[in-house]
């Protein structure tokens, strides 16, 4: 099966967590091709400089492929040294996702993460220059869409706006699905159902607190503390919503988008087949290991 979009990571060493509040059992499924989550994506007539954008969808028995070339269909505003560049993206990720037994660590430099235009997620913090593994969005280094571009002209995310990545935003709705995990799970938006008959909507929390500067070593700055009851996320920043689907959501504090991975990850599907992109590699400090909270 396969659908068109005609306008056209690393695995590194990971550790397992058992965040409270995380369920240890179950599973999601992605029935059908998840085509209808990913809009068309057109060339924004400001960065005329670059080839337009290309986003390939397709799917196998097993995954989901998507193929794009890394240009942002809104214009580019340059944030760091690095000028934007043309990639060679092939991600993976299982049409079926399902809950492990522990969550696992997100890399701590490189992509975590699928957005639905196409273009990489990276984790909550910078690498070792020039503030050490601190928080992009805390720094305001990030442009007006929370994305920037790496070393080698890659241009990616480090936190979600729903409007950048769909037009059909409604902030009276639940949040469409704006991003994929590597662990096959949906991110969504922050704002979700409360209910199976949707007749409450909320926005979700991140469950993280800041607890010092994360000018520098984001991770060492925050700490997971969950709630009792509320509307507060697990430690991967997921939950099982109002029709017992487990999913994740991006939220306006830390860690964004994702504190770890709650399903099954293949280290091999985060490795995306491509020409180009930066190194992965693990910094002095980065996710906690061991059990949280």
């Amino acid at each position: 099966m396969k659908y068109l979009l005609t306008i056209s990571a690393l695995a590194l060493s990971v550790a397992t967590l058992a965040p409270a509040g995380l369920p240890t059992t179950g599973s999601a499924t992605v029935a059908a091709c998840p085509t209808a989550t990913f809009p068309q994506v057109a060339a924004d007539p400001a960065n005329s400089r670059w080839a337009a954008p290309r986003l390939v969808v397709t799917c196998t028995d097993s995954q989901v492929v998507v193929e794009s070339n890394g240009i942002p269909p809104y214009e580019f505003q340059r944030m760091t040294p690095a000028d934007l560049r043309e990639q060679n993206y092939v991600w993976r990720f299982p049409r079926e996702a399902e809950l492990a037994d522990n969550s696992t660590a997100i890399p701590l430099l490189g992509p975590i993460a699928i957005a639905v235009n196409g273009l990489p997620i990276y984790g909550p913090n910078e690498g070792e220059h020039p503030d050490p593994y601190g928080d992009p969005v805390y720094n305001d280094i990030l442009d007006w869409c929370l994305g920037h571009t790496a070393q080698r002209g890659d241009y990616h995310y480090h936190a979600l706006i729903v409007g950048c990545l769909t037009a059909n935003e409604d902030e009276t709705k639940p949040s469409p699905v704006i991003a994929w995990a590597f662990d096959g799970f949906p991110i969504y938006g922050p704002n979700g159902c409360a209910d199976t008959g949707c007749t409450e909507l909320v926005e979700y929390q991140s469950g993280w607190k800041q607890t010092g500067d994360p000018t520098t070593y984001a991770w060492d700055n925050h700490r997971y503390e969950p709630a009792a009851i509320g509307i507060e996320l697990d430690a991967c920043n997921g939950h099982v919503g109002a029709n017992e689907d487990y999913h994740y959501h991006a939220t306006k504090t830390f860690p964004y988008i994702l504190g770890c991975y709650s399903g099954f990850v293949d280290p091999s599907a985060l490795r995306p087949d491509r020409q180009g992109g930066p190194p992965g590699g693990r910094g002095r400090r980065g996710p906690p290991r061991g059990p949280i909270g």
